[in-house]
């Protein structure tokens, strides 16, 4: 590929510059660069030097190709690794870092998860086998793992949920406005670290401790005691305001026992993190609104026009709900949409025998 003209003129004032403060320290000398340049090149391959050319545009020419680099699915997942440490530390004297150790540290897990799968065999890592263009996305990335037929790995209830809110998170920053305190994002930055830690362990055969200096480590643990300390404070909290164990959830983003739902306090007594808690039309049970699954697919929809339309809900107004009904209203729908059938064949043989 041939330099424009502009290009080169700016290639040749980054290396005029490069080359003069090398200069001057005495770590290059012009005679010393170019008899180490004509040594390096066979004579017939130098670029003709014109009168006018100067020394630093020689040394433009000269300079090594330094502009590309090729990491493995598991190395690039340790440089994102590193750089989502390096945030975290610097979010201690400035929060607005917390957002770029989270996005680090996301992209961290998904490609330990690719690199899992590739692992298996490499075609695992794109969406379409037999197409290999587009790589997974993090959430189908867990699914192939946990494929008895392809991973056949296991992850718990809560991982899975730490890894959906680490998504959502993500998201968020990435796509549109978003707010958060500084306990909230580091809570989320260690739900997901160990995570990360657990399974580049196991099953990348990888420690973290080989991945990051031991200063930078020692001051990650610094940070996760001092959210150990907030967990104990939002508990005696939690004791202080007498607050009934069924009135304490699991928080969803930091796993602590301190989210607290009474009277619609709907926050963690730890991270500071809120989330919307709503009642299942179906059983009156409480649910994060989050963990509120929709139906819709099993309904009878078309599009009219562009417009979404249900043809049939079988009775079911609201298109949500929560995990324990899901399963018995997906069942019932089934079986109204079978008598359906039945009902219509058996009016059809009617009119056809009358």
């Amino acid at each position: 590929m041939y330099r424009t003209a502009s290009a080169l003129s700016r290639c040749r004032r980054s290396s005029r510059m490069f080359y003069e403060q090398r200069k001057r320290s005495g770590r290059v000398h012009p005679t010393i660069h170019r008899t180490e340049t004509a040594q390096a090149r066979p004579a017939g391959d130098l670029p003709r030097r014109s009168a006018s050319q100067s020394d630093s545009e020689e040394f433009c020419l000269a300079m090594p190709n330094a502009d590309s680099i090729q990491l493995s699915l598991l190395e690039n997942s340790h440089a994102f690794l590193k750089e989502a440490v390096n945030k975290a530390l610097a979010a201690i004297s400035d929060i607005r870092h917390w957002q770029f150790a989270i996005l680090n540290l996301v992209q961290c897990l998904e490609l330990s998860l690719k690199a899992a799968l590739g692992a298996i065999h490499p075609a695992l890592i794109y969406e379409e086998i037999d197409n290999p263009q587009n790589t997974v996305s993090l959430t189908r990335a867990l699914r192939r793992l946990e494929n008895p037929k392809i991973g056949g790995l296991t992850f718990s209830e809560k991982d899975k949920k730490r890894i959906q809110h680490a998504t959502k998170v993500r998201n968020e920053i990435t796509h549109s406005a978003f707010a958060f305190s500084g306990h909230y994002a580091a809570a989320n930055f260690f739900e997901v670290f160990a995570f990360v830690s657990e399974f580049q362990r196991r099953y990348l055969d990888t420690k973290v401790s080989d991945i990051l200096p031991e200063e930078e480590f020692e001051q990650l643990v610094q940070i996760r005691r001092l959210l150990e300390e907030l967990v104990l404070r939002a508990k005696a909290r939690i004791d202080e305001e007498k607050i009934d164990g069924e009135s304490v959830w699991a928080c969803p983003n930091c796993g602590e026992d301190t989210f607290v739902i009474k009277d619609g306090a709907d926050t963690c007594y730890a991270c500071s993190h809120s989330e919307s808690v709503v009642e299942c039309p179906y059983c009156g049970q409480l649910n994060y609104e989050e963990d509120l699954k929709s139906f819709v697919g099993d309904l009878d929809t078309d599009v009219d026009e562009g417009l979404f339309v249900v043809l049939n809900d079988y009775g079911y107004r609201d298109h949500r709900a929560c995990p324990g009904c899901l399963p018995a209203i997906e069942q019932d729908i089934q079986d109204q949409r079978e008598k359906e059938e039945f009902d219509r064949l058996e009016e059809e043989y009617y009119f056809r025998s009358a």
